[in-house]
């Protein structure tokens, strides 16, 4: 009985024996070199589900581009209004609506609500068509970029909700202007791009083949003004010697908020991930819908 109490004894003796400080600064830095070895294997497992999330949000994307098509036989236009009308004799200048790709595809994307509450015929940015424009539709967002800044909170786009995908409008440099410019596009017709003012494509105008032409992309210039998800101006032309991920200096350009590339549509529908080391050649031929340029990639 006197054995079992010793026994007793001794259990919490060692029970209640304090650490000494030594023992507990060993203890802290296991953890911490835990934590650190740790840490990068978390954080490259959550940016892998963000850009998986985000391939899947494009794949969206392109699968509404693709029944848009089927009903109306065309791609929508890049931006409905963006360029000055002629006004009619006696008939007073009408303003530009620069109204976006992505409000055309709403319905292809479940939300019709919204498409049937916006005026096609006011401006984008009209207060009449506010409540519509400043709404956040996830499809339109990357979940790698800054989450907590939805919406433009100054200039003339003010109110309106971002987006991290624009159309492509084409590819621009030196050589690729229109020299006629008797034209609404700016670009020569073999850097033109599928999605253009005012024009919509049709499937046969892609001469590149669907699988191979890109219309909507990653951009570099997220949650800036111009790259809201409503506005007209949310398609841009690619310069011709950027790679993705790289900056030109003179507006949008692809990339992403993920390491060593960034994701793309194609006018097919579907969607992948294209390397920043990518042959450029290879890249701006993918930008092009009549290049004529096949390229593989």
């Amino acid at each position: 009985m006197r054995a079992d109490h010793r026994d007793l004894d001794q259990f919490w003796r060692r029970i209640n024996r304090a650490f000494t400080l030594v023992e507990i600064l060993v203890v802290i830095a296991v953890i911490g070199l835990l934590v650190s070895l740790l840490m990068p294997a978390v954080l490259a497992t959550q940016e892998r589900a963000r850009q998986t999330q985000c391939l899947s949000r494009l794949k969206q994307v392109g699968l509404g581009m693709g029944m848009y098509e089927e009903q109306h036989g065309v791609f929508p236009a890049g931006c409905l209004g963006c360029l000055p009308a002629t006004p009619k004799p006696g008939q007073p200048r009408q303003p530009q609506l620069f109204i976006a790709w992505n409000v055309s595809l709403l319905p292809m994307i479940e939300q019709q609500s919204l498409y049937d509450e916006f005026n096609f015929e006011l401006p984008s940015n009209h207060l009449a068509n506010r409540t519509v424009a400043a709404t956040s539709v996830e499809i339109f967002l990357c979940p790698s970029t800054t989450p907590d800044i939805r919406i433009n909170q100054r200039g003339f786009w003010r109110g309106m909700a971002f987006t991290d995908y624009a159309g492509i409008y084409g590819v621009e440099g030196p050589g690729r202007d229109n020299p006629f410019r008797t034209s609404q596009q700016t670009l020569r017709d073999d850097s033109l791009g599928v999605m253009l003012f005012e024009t919509p494509v049709s499937r046969r105008d892609v001469v590149d083949g669907s699988s191979h032409t890109v219309c909507v992309a990653e951009m570099n210039d997220r949650r800036t003004i111009e790259s809201e998800w409503a506005n007209g101006q949310n398609i841009f032309a690619q310069e011709s010697s950027n790679p993705i991920n790289g900056r030109s200096g003179i507006g949008n350009d692809i990339g992403s908020a993920h390491p060593g590339g960034a994701h793309v549509t194609f006018a097919d529908g579907h969607a992948e991930f294209l390397s920043e080391s990518m042959d450029q050649a290879v890249l701006n031929a993918l930008l092009t819908k009549a290049g004529k340029e096949l390229a593989r990639h």
